[in-house]
């Protein structure tokens, strides 16, 4: 069979990544099409913005699936003047839709967390509740911040990474969730955990891991979760390809993260 129905895509999308693990405040699913949409072509990308938009007219797709979602807060209106109006409005005059999967691809299994878990190398990996998008495990013994900042930098090519820790210490059980994570800081000392792995860390959101003695790695939120791509574009692929659907998936290489790193050449 040649193509899918939205609605069908939406339905595959639910056994790999069940919306039903979303979180509740997040807006996962379609953010623009029409469910009867037939597509012969999807994209994949980060982030739903009009140069991705662009990205997956300019490939043919009808459908573009996106980590993050467009639409988070209720709009008022669909105009030129913001980001959020500016995406729809190409993806409307491109007739491409769009598919988010957001807190349900960092909660799921094999999902961002879990490739997370397994970059850094954990073992015994659960589940924390009420924390069900982060994950935590164990690391052999001996093994020091530098060593999982290092295994992070080579698996994930980011350039930079944060340290927060007053030394280099070995480290044992370790809590990690993508994106932005320090909200769960409290789950995290909960579980008695001697390095925290996230992004997005904020000036006092360090000073407090700090004071509460607890080392988090700041990788980024883009560098920890540029990976959807790939691993969306290959977890449908893969199912497609199982129910005999031929759909062509593009994974979008597109985006670069918005925070360049400026090294200053020095001098007198």
């Amino acid at each position: 069979m040649k193509g899918i129905a939205l609605s069908e895509v939406v339905r595959i999308a639910d056994q790999l990544f069940p919306f039903s693990q979303a979180e509740p405040w997040d807006n996962c699913g379609i953010q623009i099409g029409d469910p009867s949409d037939h597509v012969e072509a999807i994209a994949f990308s980060l982030d739903a913005i009009p140069e991705t938009v662009a990205f997956a007219a300019d490939n043919s797709c009808g459908l573009l699936v996106s980590h993050h979602p467009v639409i988070f807060e209720p709009i008022r209106s669909i105009t030129p003047d913001s980001l959020v109006g500016r995406t729809l409005l190409h993806a409307a005059r491109r007739g491409v839709g769009i598919l988010s999967l957001h807190t349900n691809l960092d909660s799921a299994r094999g999902g961002l967390n879990d490739h997370l878990a397994e970059i850094i190398g954990l073992e015994d990996i659960v589940t924390p509740t009420p924390a069900l998008c982060a994950r935590f495990g164990r690391l052999p013994t001996g093994t020091r911040i530098s060593r999982v900042a290092e295994k992070l930098s080579t698996a994930l090519n980011i350039s930079g990474i944060r340290v927060i820790a007053r030394e280099d210490l070995p480290v044992k059980k370790v809590f990690c969730v993508t994106g932005s994570g320090m909200g769960y800081l409290k789950e995290a000392l909960a579980y008695n955990a001697d390095l925290m792995v996230t992004g997005d860390v904020r000036y006092h959101d360090a000073r407090e891991a700090l004071e509460m003695g607890i080392p988090v790695i700041d990788a980024g939120h883009y560098g920890l979760e540029k990976i959807a791509v790939k691993l969306l574009s290959s977890a449908f692929l893969e199912q497609f390809t199982k129910l005999g659907i031929h759909v062509t998936c593009v994974p979008c290489r597109l985006e670069k993260d918005p925070f360049q790193i400026y090294i200053p050449s020095g001098g007198s």
